[in-house]
């Protein structure tokens, strides 16, 4: 049975997002909670190319009756996902372990799965963050993005927004799995944002709540009063989700906070700064900051920029208007990958 489950985690590994090996063997008990023996058989046969149920039934000596309900099945349970193409109809590819097919996972997850997701995260997991480029990268709070400056539309979670035709939201699997475990923090749980360009994509999904625009820009300013970082796909464009994350619970943040790897997330091409003559030394942004980048010095906040990853929080809460951001000069910014295509290339020569 084994055998099974390790033939589809390597082909996890292979995917430049990771999978990576334990001693214990616990990647593969996280395998058998999710796929039954049949499906992770099939799974395995499967890679990031999408391919026709013809294809696939050719792959694994199978009659397309025999795999299609498998593949149906997992595409269901958000293991692997599928796309209409023209001329093709329906094609089936695998998806990564993180960000992928665990994230999906909000309608099934127990203590047994969430306690086996930490072992694993510590045993080995945890290094997946560290390699770069970062699997996630943050977005300022858009209301402290200077406007006297030209910003890249990747910084802004409005241009994703108003680009798309379907919102969703579901609960933060970070926050629920470590919720189950009996850790984690007090934070919003039902605040991770997901978009489409296509209509009416989440009417229909259990686990998944459609909401409208408004809805979704509403979540996103709850999370900024609750003291969130927004982060998102480490690239410009085929960006389809927003998180809103917190050092506590986030499996990236956590990179940071547990492990000190500073570039488990990337950063926004931009610092907080302080106004020395605002400042009146109330340290509410000491408290905000997620990343322990700020410290009162003379009753002063000053700013450490190599711990500013420019979220904005710390902003948003001054009330003398002290603090701001700030855009890096030129030779600091480092755009993200344009695609997701691109990302994983860079990611493939750098990944452990």
């Amino acid at each position: 049975m084994n055998d099974i489950y390790q033939k589809l985690a390597d082909c996890l590994d292979q995917i430049p997002n990771g999978f990576p090996k334990t001693k214990s063997g616990v990647e593969l008990k996280l395998l058998a909670k999710l796929f039954t023996p049949e499906e992770a058989k099939l799974a395995s046969t499967l890679n990031l190319e999408h391919q026709s149920i013809k294809t696939i039934a050719e792959k694994n000596d199978a009659m397309e009756s025999e795999v299609k309900p498998l593949l149906i099945g997992m595409v269901k349970k958000g293991l692997i996902e599928l796309k209409r193409e023209e001329g093709i109809g329906f094609t089936f590819f695998l998806i990564p372990f993180v960000v992928g097919f665990y994230e999906r996972q909000n309608a099934r997850i127990d203590k047994e799965f969430a306690e086996l997701f930490e072992i694993y995260y510590k045993e080995s997991f945890h290094k997946t963050m560290i390699v770069d480029p970062s699997v996630h990268r943050i977005i300022p709070v858009e209301k402290t993005i200077p406007v006297n400056i030209d910003v890249m539309p990747y910084e802004k979670a409005s241009t994703y927004l108003d680009n798309a035709r379907s919102w969703g939201v579901l609960d933060c699997i970070c926050r629920v799995q470590q919720k189950l475990i009996g850790k984690g923090c007090d934070h919003p749980v039902e605040n991770c944002l997901v978009f489409t360009e296509r209509p009416g994509a989440f009417d229909r999904i259990d686990d998944i709540k459609s909401i409208s625009k408004e809805e979704a820009l509403d979540i996103l300013a709850e999370a900024d009063k609750a003291g969130l970082v927004h982060s998102t796909s480490n690239t410009q464009a085929e960006v389809n989700y927003i998180c809103n994350c917190c050092t506590c619970s986030c499996g990236v943040l956590r990179g940071i906070a547990e492990y000190g790897s500073l570039n488990s997330i990337a950063r926004s091409d931009f610092y907080a700064v302080v106004d020395k003559e605002l400042c009146n030394g109330c340290e509410i942004c000491i408290d905000r900051c997620q990343f322990n980048a700020l410290q009162m010095i003379d009753d002063i906040c000053v700013v450490d920029t190599s711990f500013c990853y420019g979220c904005g929080l710390c902003i948003t809460t001054c009330s003398t208007e002290a603090l701001s951001l700030e855009q890096k000069n030129q030779k600091e910014l480092i755009p993200p990958a344009y695609s997701e295509k691109e990302w994983r290339e860079t990611r493939e020569k750098t990944k452990l």
